[in-house]
């Protein structure tokens, strides 16, 4: 059975992820809950109509109304979930190719669930015990406001007094953005291009997006724009290109942020919240800053967590999930992308500019290898001292990291070192032994 990984469940559609799976999960969800309404969004997957209309007769065959919002981003369902103090359930893989797809719940409020309540879900569709909460059915309607109040709510957070005439690109990685990013954008009087708007059920994330950065490299150097954003397919994170080509990542946006809330003394306790895979180099450049940086393992729900403890209103990850805690719930590619805008107008300062100035990245090296169970590779005899062999030879001018995915079948590895050579020596070495130890 499909386990909850980093990001809900995951897999492939009607393979692993079926019509019937989804079902149970309804049924599940109402009795965890036990909620009166909830409400489901998704992204452009062929398989995202299918596996939605059968989680809403799960929710529905227990008594539980349901709110069909359509193709709405990731963070759109949060904030509606808690706008309308509901449940909210998002059927989308995120990243990855069409043929996966996943689901992930959002609480009451709009937070991501702890792992407890996934833990309670998963134990009941194994029981395959469900308890309805009525004999009633409950009805599944469509909501056809909640793009509009998601759209508002996203400019409401962007001054746009002082905005520049900025040409930009915007890549909707013909995923769940084609929604909302063309009406945001012309709101905001500015020269857009858009790529990846003609999603097919089948294109998402492919060849475009925040994954696949070259299309939107090559448009902003075509289209001679200021800069470019990229966004995934469920718009959750957002990585940006400046006007010469350079890919600006979540490291360096989380850096760009975190200065200019500094400089305007708005960063709440001087303090921002990462994971273990942020880049050496943005946590030296904080240090030089006055700016304390808390880690965390990799999720945004883990750095929301970390926020909410703290009391804290920025944190984010190298893949470009951003969370601006003071308005949201969750990382969103569309908000960042709309304070990025608000930002490079306020400083009349190109974002290359801006990006040189805040961080300089240490070189890394990164791979990700199949692994069956990638849990296992704490038990791999040898692993850890070859590990802490190879962090003697960086000493304090690098780090290695080695993690089973937390939501693919696969094991990463990472490494920093003061050159890129180096780096990649060290990920080879321990990709090696782990293909020699599957």
């Amino acid at each position: 059975m499909l386990e909850f990984g980093t990001d809900g469940v995951r897999g492939r559609a009607n393979e692993e992820l079926t019509p019937e799976f989804a079902l149970a999960f309804g049924r599940a969800l109402a009795g965890v809950f036990q909620a009166k309404t909830v409400v489901i969004g998704r992204d452009t997957r062929v398989s995202g109509a299918m596996l939605s209309s059968a989680l809403a007769s799960g929710l529905s065959s227990s008594g539980v109304a349901v709110v069909d919002l359509g193709v709405m981003p990731t963070p759109g369902v949060a904030y509606i979930s808690a706008t309308r103090a509901a449940v909210g359930v998002v059927i989308s893989a995120s990243h990855n190719p069409y043929q996966d797809n996943g689901i992930k719940v959002f609480a009451p409020g709009g937070m991501k669930l702890e792992d407890d309540l996934e833990m309670q879900i998963q134990s009941l569709i194994l029981s395959g015990t469900f308890t309805p909460l009525s004999v009633e059915v409950g009805e599944i309607v469509l909501d056809p406001n909640a793009l509009d109040e998601y759209t508002s709510y996203l400019l409401s957070h962007c001054d746009m007094s002082g905005l520049r005439p900025l040409k930009i690109v915007v890549d909707c990685s013909n995923g769940a953005a084609v929604s909302v990013a063309p009406g945001l954008f012309s709101a905001l009087n500015l020269d857009v291009q858009f790529i990846g708007v003609t999603p097919d059920g089948k294109n998402i994330n492919q060849d475009c997006g925040s994954v696949y950065p070259e299309l939107l490299i090559k448009t902003v150097l075509d289209k001679h724009a200021d800069f470019g954003m990229a966004l995934d397919g469920d718009a959750d994170r957002m990585l940006a290109v400046d006007s010469e080509g350079n890919l600006v990542d979540g490291d360096q946006l989380m850096a760009i942020f975190a200065l200019d809330l500094k400089s305007r003394s708005r960063l709440v306790r001087d303090s921002v919240a990462v994971t273990v895979m942020t880049n050496l180099g943005f946590r030296q450049a904080m240090a030089r800053n006055g700016i304390q940086v808390h880690e965390t393992q990799v999720g945004d729900r883990y750095v929301l967590k970390s926020l909410e403890e703290r009391g804290l209103i920025l944190g984010g990850e190298q893949s470009g999930h951003i969370i601006f805690r003071d308005v949201a719930t969750t990382g969103d590619g569309l908000l960042s992308a709309v304070r990025l805008v608000e930002l490079v107008s306020r400083r009349s300062e190109s974002l290359g500019g801006l990006a040189k100035q805040s961080m300089v990245k240490m070189p890394q090296s990164m791979v990700s290898i199949e692994f069956e169970d990638p849990k296992r590779i704490v038990n791999i005899p040898g692993l850890s001292d070859l590990i802490a062999r190879l962090e003697l030879t960086l000493a304090d001018s690098g780090r290695i990291l080695v993690r089973p995915s937390g939501t693919e079948p696969k094991v990463r590895i990472m490494a920093e070192a003061p050159t890129r050579e180096l780096a990649d020596e060290v990920v080879s070495e321990i990709r090696r032994y782990l293909e020699q130890h599957r």
